[in-house]
């Protein structure tokens, strides 16, 4: 599998996350991050999904939650539902991501470090997901080491 790195204007684009476990909270924990605009859709969701603000919608997952909607995450524990997922999404023409099959999947999730406006991904192609988490642990220390006001001044000079 082969990924371009790219970044994706999401402020026009609704994201749909289906599931409510783990996985789908580590991907709203990183959307988060650049957009509100989320719906998860999932029967059942993880109490910081809950807490988070984010509109839930308590049905399990049918086509029609698609509408309307710019980017897909699918991120259940069942296969099955992943891949019908990604089937409807791609018929509409929507990116779409399957946490359990990357050969599915239109994009990938990079480990993302963000600093105000400053975003750095590292990612392993869906590889190594463990690795390209600690690599982006690493940046994150180097960068916000005990001397991180230097740090940052001399990365903003750049």
């Amino acid at each position: 599998m082969n990924f371009l790195p790219i970044c994706i204007r999401i402020a026009d684009r609704k994201v749909l996350i289906v599931g409510g476990g783990k996985i789908a909270l580590q991907k709203l924990q990183t959307l988060l991050l650049y957009t509100r605009d989320v719906l998860v859709r999932a029967p059942e969701v993880a109490p910081e999904i809950a807490l988070s603000g984010i509109a839930i919608d308590g049905q399990p997952y049918g086509s029609e939650c698609l509408e309307g909607i710019g980017l897909v995450f699918a991120c259940t524990n069942d296969p099955a539902v992943n891949r019908r997922v990604v089937w409807d999404a791609r018929a509409r023409g929507i990116l779409v991501c399957s946490a359990d099959d990357p050969e599915a999947c239109d994009f990938v999730s990079p480990a993302i470090f963000k600093e105000g406006h400053m975003s750095i991904a590292v990612s392993s192609d869906a590889r190594d997901v463990k690795k390209a988490i600690s690599w982006r642990n690493s940046i994150r220390r180097l960068l916000l080491g005990s001397d991180s006001n230097r740090r940052w001044e001399t990365i903003n000079r750049i």
